[in-house]
């Protein structure tokens, strides 16, 4: 995984430069200093004073600290209550939490939560010691600074917005305060390593900030080209399971191409057109009508056709049926490999399919062929068909596999096809995670780095 560390004072931008950092490149964030101040936040509310050794403990004891993703970004929870909007509602709790954090008890915590989520994740991790205990083996560690004054500047500007009787003097006063607690605690202090990369921002506008890091950021890591791996296979193999495994461990996006057709199906019934009429010269004329954007919310894709996310519906068997019927179009076909090809140019990104490999993506930096022994795919499917209360029999779903397999190997448009650079991944005696470690072994001996 590549880790990024971006340390600095309080009021040079660390916060909002990690979220456009992580946008651009494709990578997730931890707001560090959002656990610090959850925290604060508890122990403000119990009421208990002054922070000591003995009143830490005390506090420990009864606090519960969550960390959550949504479709807003990160969430925390104190105690089972959402203390997000609080955290930085007032410079005090940020007092405060500069307090705590030097605790060893309260480091213990929050490094329990950070380490593992840098272990697990491609992230971008800002706080005051992100580089010197949190991440010391980061791949690129920045420190950002700027005059005390202009940062003060800024902190009050955020302040007035909410409070128009906040003082610009206060407001220095207490990032002074902050700055020393900050510097000279003995837990947790803010310093630069050797190999922090120092960057003033205080006559930088936010543009120019994130434009100098991000250009620090992809030369070092060489990021400016983006990792694709392509998973093909046959029916019930496990291709569409290893992508998302595989792209969970990795930190990539997965591409649902399937979701994309049946987004159009959507759209098509939403337009309230007539299935009956379907044929090339219809078809060609509702593809002119429509545009497609793909997003994605807490990690899951979402397909918007016009304006219009159809994410909720494109699962029904309505929808399915009715893209079959229009998949086939090469006017829509065109349309959706335009799509894949414009994202995978742009993300890391896991995509599965019959043809990805062969003709979506014939550069993707790793290909994967997903196969197993027909019987054993056709138990995959007998049992999934079973637990939807379908009333069938094995000899019938190994039949219509069989006829799958043939009709996927000779179809004109998407026909499955292992290529010559391809990995081949038998899938008949072993599970989705084993599959997957396979896959990142396989990656790594070929000089993936992540």
């Amino acid at each position: 995984m590549f880790n990024i560390a971006i340390d600095g004072f309080s009021g040079s931008g660390k916060s909002t430069l990690t979220k456009e950092l992580a946008k651009k490149l494709g990578f997730r964030v931890l707001d560090t200093g959002a656990i610090f101040r959850c925290m604060a936040c508890g122990y403000s509310k119990m009421g208990l004073g002054e922070p000591t050794e003995k009143n830490i403990v005390n506090f420990l004891k009864k606090a519960k600290v969550e960390v959550k993703f949504d479709e807003n970004g990160q969430r925390v929870l104190f105690n089972g209550e959402d203390v997000t909007p609080y955290i930085r509602a007032t410079e005090e709790i940020g007092l405060l939490a500069s307090k705590l954090s030097a605790f060893p008890k309260v480091r213990e915590k929050y490094l329990e939560i950070a380490k593992k989520f840098a272990e697990e994740n491609d992230c971008i991790m800002e706080g005051r010691d992100i580089g010197t205990v949190v991440m010391p083996d980061a791949d690129v560690k920045i420190f950002l600074t700027a005059d005390e004054k202009v940062r003060a500047k800024r902190r009050w500007k955020e302040l007035y917005e909410k409070d128009k009787t906040a003082k610009y003097e206060d407001v220095l006063k207490i990032m002074k305060e902050r700055d020393d607690c900050d510097v000279n605690k003995t837990c947790g202090r803010l310093m630069p390593t050797e190999e922090s990369i120092i960057v003033d921002n205080s006559d930088m506008t936010f543009a120019q900030t994130v434009d100098y890091c991000y250009d620090l950021i992809t030369k070092k890591l060489d990021l400016s080209k983006k990792v694709n791996v392509a998973i093909d296979g046959y029916v019930c193999s496990g291709k569409s399971t290893i992508a998302k495994l595989l792209a969970k461990k990795l930190g990539f996006k997965v591409f649902d191409t399937g979701a994309i057709y049946r987004g159009i199906a959507c759209a098509f019934d939403y337009m309230h057109l007539d299935e009956n009429k379907i044929d090339e010269k219809y078809i060609e004329k509702f593809a002119k009508q429509i545009n497609i954007e793909i997003d994605f919310v807490d990690g899951l894709q979402h397909v918007k056709v016009n304006g219009i996310d159809h994410t909720q519906f494109i699962r029904t068997e309505r929808i399915s049926a009715l893209s079959a019927k229009i998949a086939p179009f090469t006017c829509i076909r065109d349309k959706v490999l335009k799509i894949q090809r414009e994202f995978a140019k742009n993300n890391n990104l896991v995509m599965e399919g019959r043809d990805i490999g062969s003709h979506v993506l014939p550069n993707a930096d790793f290909k994967f062929f997903c196969t197993a022994d027909e019987n054993v795919r056709a138990k995959r499917r007998f049992e999934q068909q079973k637990a939807m209360g379908k009333d069938v029999t094995f000899a019938n779903v190994l039949k219509e596999l069989k006829e799958r397999d043939y009709r996927d190997v000779h179809r004109e448009h998407g026909a499955i096809v292992m290529t010559d650079d391809a990995i081949m991944l038998d899938t008949t005696n072993q599970n989705a995670e084993q599959s997957v470690d396979y896959c990142i072994e396989q990656m790594k001996k070929r000089g993936f780095r992540g």
